[in-house]
């Protein structure tokens, strides 16, 4: 009776199981080991469309893609070894060709204990979870690391990337606190409550801007990273989604960039430092050549003089025109030398305060008939231009000599453009540029249409004696003064060039408030009823003292007539009578002219001093100009000049 009833009983409840089965809405169906169908139930004929009788004895491969038929058998040796497989989103093919997307749950079979197969079950897969699935898709192919949090800090979801990134497991990612993973701490609340009517897009939409902070790893080291905020709302509320992007390679690449900005701004600063050296040192060598080559122009500009004026005397009008020639090309290697002064920054200057607009002005005509009527020149001047303190013959020199150098680059004609204009110079434009402040400045433009300068030639445009003109059609020295001229006012001088394009000069002199002065007055000539005095003259050229001896004695002055410093000193002790003015070169051996004044002013308080130099940088202020106790007759002097100096002493 009781086996009886036992019986019963398990006949019963496998009538029960069958009955579940077949009134179960999802699809079951069973697959031998074979991977045969064993089994069908209504829903999995609903699903596939098979009826029992169609698919029972078949196999399993008529319902699965013939690409995923290897994978699906991987899967049932996995099952057959005890694992189960759940919620697996694959395709299934329906009786009528259709694949059916659908998620599946797979679990072993067995029959009184023994492995007979595998049970499967199959639910055709939502709208909302194929949306998940493809968002889930989207998030692994995401090339950033992904986090969902929710309210209590803690991590819902996670992407492979994130995974890779934090060196955990998804499983390990999941409910771990993100304030352990990420420093800072992200945002409580990175946007405020949402309204259950706004879009998804809204809903999505990036509240913060990315923030730099550090990921910490299960094994201690940290990582760079970038991470965005936004927030999504879920069934189980809202949950906060963080875009985690690792920046070390940005970091790296940055830091490597400000190295190479730095080696790049280095490199160019060493280059426009050894450029100034390299002209510096060209400039201490020029002021030297001019010192001696000075001496010697002044010797032979006065000697043709003396030549001229014996031969006019005699009636020898050609030996006159003879030393004419001769004063002329002594003058035009006077102008030489005065270029190599002003390169070196060692001419003196008489700079006062002018408006640049007047000295562009001034010199106009002369540009216009120097540089052809095959060149259009164009002036454009800005009004109300600050006033700037410089030489006005130097910034005729300078205009004139970029002029020339244009005209030359357009030898097919073309356009020459001088403008003007202020301009305030802040750090960022001054970095870099060793002879240019911040400040308030006047700026003149250059500018031709010539046939430009590679960068090679930029390079060594500055250079005395550097020239690209054939021989005899230039000296290399007028953009070396040029270059002088502005630097020693202070001011910057850069240029811009391009083969073919043509070329620009940027000059830049700082302004002054003082308003432009007037030009003083030229020198007269001296009558001849002027003062006669004693004289010590001090030069260390041998043809030189006799110069002075000669132009003094005939003008009735006294002559004293010494080589150096201590010999000057000595005579002056043992001349009985007083000495009018001490005449004196600035630069020679044993005792600096300056030098020999202040120990003869010592003794001599009354004497008046007057300085003779090609060269007096000893005597000038920092600026270039003269001190102002300072009086000097620049070589090569004429006669006339010498003669004017010295009476002006006199006069004081």
């Amino acid at each position: 009776m009781g086996g009886s009833r036992g019986n019963s009983g398990l006949s019963e409840a496998a009538g029960l199981s069958r009955a579940i089965v077949a009134s179960a809405h999802d699809a079951i169906y069973t697959v031998g080991r074979d991977f045969t169908v064993l089994s069908w139930n209504p829903a999995a004929e609903a699903l596939l469309g098979y009826t029992p009788e169609q698919i029972i004895g078949r196999s399993l491969d008529i319902l699965v893609a013939p690409d995923r038929r290897a994978d699906q058998r991987e899967m049932f040796s996995l099952l057959g070894a005890g694992a189960r497989l759940e919620r697996l989103r694959t395709r299934r093919r329906h009786r009528d060709g259709r694949w059916i997307p659908v998620t599946l749950s797979m679990s072993p079979l067995t029959d009184g204990g023994e492995f007979a197969g595998f049970t499967v079950m199959a639910r055709a897969t939502s709208a909302r979870e194929r949306v998940e699935a493809g968002l889930q898709a989207l998030l692994e192919a995401a090339p950033d690391a992904f986090v969902g949090v929710d309210d209590d800090g803690r991590i819902t979801l996670a992407n492979t990337q994130a995974e890779l990134l934090f060196g955990l497991t998804r499983n390990g990612l999941i409910g771990r606190p993100v304030d352990k993973l990420l420093s800072p701490t992200l945002p409580d609340d990175p946007m405020p409550p949402q309204d259950a009517e706004e879009s998804p897009a809204e809903l999505l939409a990036p509240v913060a801007p990315p923030t730099p902070t550090l990921a910490h790893r299960i094994d201690g080291s940290t990582v760079p990273v970038e991470v965005s905020m936004s927030a999504l709302p879920t069934e189980q509320g809202r949950v906060r989604c963080a875009v985690i992007r690792d920046i070390t390679d940005r970091i790296r690449t940055d830091e490597r960039f400000r190295q190479l900005q730095a080696e790049a701004e280095r490199a160019r600063v060493d280059a426009q430092l050894q450029r100034t050296q390299r002209l510096e040192g060209l400039g201490q060598l020029a002021g030297g050549v001019a010192h001696d080559f000075n001496n010697l122009i002044a010797v032979i500009a006065n000697y043709a003089t003396f030549i001229a004026e014996a031969a006019a005397d005699a009636g020898l009008d050609e030996i006159a025109g003879d030393a004419a020639q001769i004063s002329k090309a002594a003058q035009r290697g006077a102008e030489l030398t005065h270029q190599l002064l002003a390169f070196a920054r060692r001419e003196v200057l008489r700079p006062r305060p002018l408006n640049l607009n007047d000295v562009v002005t001034d010199i106009e005509q002369m540009l216009r008939r120097s540089i052809g009527e095959h060149i259009t020149l164009s002036v454009r001047l800005a009004a109300d231009l600050p006033a700037v303190t410089a030489d006005p013959g130097q910034l005729d020199q300078v205009l004139v000599n970029l002029a020339v150098n244009a005209r030359d680059a357009m030898p097919r004609g073309g356009e020459l453009t001088l403008e003007t204009e202020p301009l305030d110079v802040d750090t960022d434009y001054a970095a870099g540029r060793p002879h240019l402040r911040p400040g308030r400045y006047v700026r003149l433009r250059v500018s031709d249409t010539g046939t430009g300068m590679p960068p090679e030639v930029i390079e060594r445009a500055f250079e005395p004696f550097y020239t690209t003109k054939p021989a005899g059609k230039g000296t290399g020295l007028g953009l070396a003064t040029v270059y002088g001229i502005i630097t020693a006012a202070g001011g910057d001088l850069n240029v811009y060039s391009e083969p073919g394009m043509g070329t620009t000069f940027t000059i830049l002199l700082p302004s002054t408030d003082a308003a432009p002065a007037e030009p003083e007055p030229e020198a007269e000539t001296p009558a001849d009823d002027y003062r006669r005095g004693t004289i010590l003259a001090v030069e260390d050229e041998p043809a030189l003292r006799d110069v002075l001896r000669r132009i003094l004695t005939r003008a009735g002055h006294d002559v004293l007539i010494a080589p150096d410093g201590p010999a000057a000193l000595e005579m002056a002790a043992a001349h009985e009578g007083e000495i009018d003015v001490l005449l004196t070169d600035v630069v020679m051996p044993h005792m600096l002219g300056k030098d020999l004044a202040e120990r003869f002013t010592a003794t001599h308080p009354g004497t008046a001093v007057l300085f003779m130099s090609g060269y007096a940088r000893p005597v000038l202020a920092s600026q270039g100009t003269l001190d102002p106790d300072v009086t000097l007759v620049e070589k090569p002097f004429s006669k006339n000049q010498l003669l004017t100096a010295i009476q002006q002493s006199l006069e004081r």
